[in-house]
């Protein structure tokens, strides 16, 4: 049995629907998004995609919360949506919602393998469903910077997104013959020359010119809303500590044999990259007037050296959703 199969079997059920490899759903302007009314021990969505958070018993979502009259968001990518979580129960959303003493129930807005334009555009065209919304945590920031180094005719002016190669490639004339390989980003041509990825510098300084120039509508968008927002940038396993719990480096060295996350994101994963890319959206956010935290450095100073906190580098186990939306209800 393998560590991930022994460890996090959870994860078997994410692979069916909840990732590039499994039935992607394909949909107008979001490119995709989670399958509808999905039922399973581990994942359930309401209508239009979106996981339930539950509390006390009680489950709700962005399009099934009836006798809820104000809410708050919870927004972002995978991490948000609870990839490792083994119920909606032990999502950030739920454990927010099951630790806030405010007694407000938080929605899960998170979108898988979104980018922030992704995030933002999902947000303005489900908006209408919400009840008041008194609060928007902002969860996100890893992927943007994970799709930096992408070529530039997939970045163009909104940022690249997964999958993109196959989505340029259902465009583009096919000579005959023409062999296509994949990667985390869909399909794409292993025989046409690859453009260097740029500079980390320069990785660093797009991701963050996207992110706060979204960051910037998001801020109108609740200001509008008369709500609360915060962005909290998203901590991976090496940005915390260089070396993970006894499980954790089980399920990464399984995970780096399979030549996936580390052989495209290694250069990102230290520490130095992480306060370089939180600088910059710390200042820019100032200038915003938006409450930025980078949560990192409180997990760092929270966590004991033998506590299992991610079933991979970025994404956390039931007790790590627990333990992390603590602390951002204690910074927030």
């Amino acid at each position: 049995m393998s560590a991930r199969e022994e460890l996090t079997p959870q994860m078997a059920d994410y692979e069916k629907k909840f990732t590039d490899g499994g039935e992607v759903r394909w949909l107008p302007y979001l490119m995709y998004f989670h399958p509808a009314e999905h039922r399973s021990p581990v994942v359930n969505t309401d209508a239009s995609g979106f996981r339930y958070s539950e509390r006390g018993g009680v489950r709700y979502s962005v399009a099934d919360h009836a006798g809820i009259h104000s809410a708050r968001v919870l927004a972002g990518s995978s991490t948000v949506f609870g990839i490792g979580a083994s119920a909606d129960r032990w999502t950030l959303s739920s454990r927010l919602s099951e630790n806030d003493r405010r007694g407000t129930p938080w929605l899960n807005f998170g979108g898988r393998s979104f980018n922030s334009t992704q995030e933002l555009i999902l947000f303005t065209l489900y908006r209408h469903l919400l009840p008041k919304v008194e609060e928007i945590v902002l969860f996100s920031g890893f992927n943007n910077l994970g799709l930096a180094r992408q070529p530039s005719q997939n970045r163009l002016e909104h940022g690249a997104f997964f999958n993109c190669n196959q989505f340029f490639d259902a465009f583009r004339p096919e000579p005959a013959g023409r062999r296509r390989g994949l990667s985390l980003f869909g399909r794409g041509d292993v025989e046409e020359p690859v453009e260097p990825p740029p500079s980390l510098d320069a990785q660093i300084d797009y991701a963050a010119d996207l992110t706060l120039r979204h960051l910037d509508v998001w801020r109108a968008l609740a200001a509008d809303l008369g709500a609360k927002l915060t962005f909290v940038l998203q901590p991976l396993a090496g940005w915390i500590r260089p070396k993970g719990s006894a499980q954790e480096e089980a399920l990464f060295a399984e995970l780096d044999r399979a030549g996936r996350f580390s052989d495209v994101y290694g250069d990102i994963l230290t520490r130095d990259v992480c306060n370089a890319y939180a600088a910059k959206l710390s200042d820019g956010a100032s200038k915003l007037g938006v409450k930025f935290i980078n949560i990192t450095p409180f997990i760092a100073e929270a966590l004991k050296p033998d506590q299992w906190l991610f079933v991979d580098r970025i994404h956390f186990t039931d007790q790590g959703h627990d333990f992390v939306s603590k602390l951002i209800l204690d910074v927030i």
